[in-house]
């Protein structure tokens, strides 16, 4: 029987002012006879830590545990991806409420509504990928995962929104029946613990312009945006493309060859917007562009280009061709002058004037 990739899922988030925030949910695809071999190279990288956490451990100061998650994905997964939906409130035009309860219920809905559209982007990719297992992190405590047990209920309510936005790509026909959905505790699940490797390693990168960890995966990472699936590229050294001769099936040559190390700038203070961050909102506004709009401008450039060549096409030619006659410096010789000819001035007269009768 053939076995199929299963897909492991966790997020993370850059929510505060004076920045645009972000919003990044990251899948780690690993085929499925490889799962157990993965899972054990992810839980000796983790060592002694037991529950693995990128974000602990990293205020705790064990980034080579990081860093050997992040080598582990390199390793075994046969593709990362990570949806962004940036700005985080990307299209939310509306202003923010006043009252701190209320500004608080706002954020979470922003920060809700760029889950859901970074899950279904999510879904549509792996989809692609003929993923069927999908191990999504479970945002319940055990006390809400009790509490929804002791009520009867399969989910807690606060993973229910991601089984709506599961579902509703059912009914679409956008992803296959054969997929499944299921939340896990991340705390537990190695699996899980690579997708928050890289989940982090991204989310380092827009935070503080710090990409040399997202860096040790990017031969085997592609980034999309959330809402049109169009790729976006972290640095220069960008990431794997997703599609063509290029897929997770097939790397192309520049996937394969490895960069050396960039030099960025210092990290930038609390609430300021780094370069990396800007660069992903100005890709993602562009591809959230419509179509005629794009075509408008790309019309416009090219014209603008013409015209600045048409210029510089002037230029030259009056820098080769010699001046106009009648200036100052381009008088013709007069020996160069032609003269009328005499033979022929004496057989014309001149035209008789008409009688005028008064």
């Amino acid at each position: 029987m053939p076995t199929y990739p299963t897909a492991f899922v966790d997020e993370s988030w850059l929510q505060q002012r004076g920045s645009p925030g972000a919003y990044l949910m990251a899948a780690v695809i690993i085929d499925q006879d490889d799962v157990p071999a993965a899972e054990a190279a992810a839980t000796a990288a983790a060592g002694i830590h037991g529950a693995y956490h990128s974000t602990a451990l990293y205020h705790r100061g064990h980034v080579g545990t990081i860093e050997a998650m992040l080598d582990v994905v390199a390793e075994h997964a046969g593709w990362s991806v990570v949806s962004a939906q940036v700005p985080l409130n990307a299209g939310n035009r509306d202003l923010p409420p006043s009252g701190p309860q209320r500004v608080r219920s706002h954020l979470e809905d922003q920060r809700e509504h760029a889950r859901q559209v970074s899950l279904e982007r999510l879904l549509r990719y792996l989809n692609t990928q003929r993923v069927r297992d999908v191990y999504l992190e479970s945002r319940a405590s055990p006390a809400e995962w009790q509490q929804a047990r002791d009520a009867g209920g399969r989910l807690p309510h606060t993973d229910r929104n991601d089984i709506r936005a599961y579902r509703r790509l059912l009914d679409q026909g956008a992803i296959s029946h054969r997929m499944r959905l299921i939340h896990v505790d991340g705390r537990n699940d190695p699996g899980l613990w690579m997708a928050d490797a890289v989940a982090w390693s991204a989310g380092r990168a827009i935070r503080a312009d710090e990409p040399q960890w997202f860096n040790r995966v990017t031969e085997v990472a592609t980034i999309i945006e959330a809402t049109t699936g169009t790729e976006l590229r972290l640095n220069e050294r960008g990431a794997a493309p997703p599609d063509g001769d290029r897929d997770p099936h097939n790397l192309s040559q520049s996937a394969q060859a490895m960069s050396s190390l960039t030099v960025y700038a210092a990290t930038p203070e609390p609430h300021q917007t780094g370069a990396i961050l800007d660069s992903l909102v100005a890709q993602a506004e562009q591809a959230r562009t419509p179509a005629s709009d794009q075509l408008t401008r790309e019309v416009l450039g090219y014209v603008r280009h013409i015209a600045e060549r048409v210029d510089q096409l002037s230029k030259t030619v009056d820098q080769v061709l010699p001046r106009a006659a009648g200036t100052a410096d381009a008088t013709p010789d007069r020996a160069a002058v032609p003269r009328p000819r005499p033979d022929l001035d004496s057989d014309v007269e001149p035209d008789r004037e008409p009688d005028i009768k008064q």
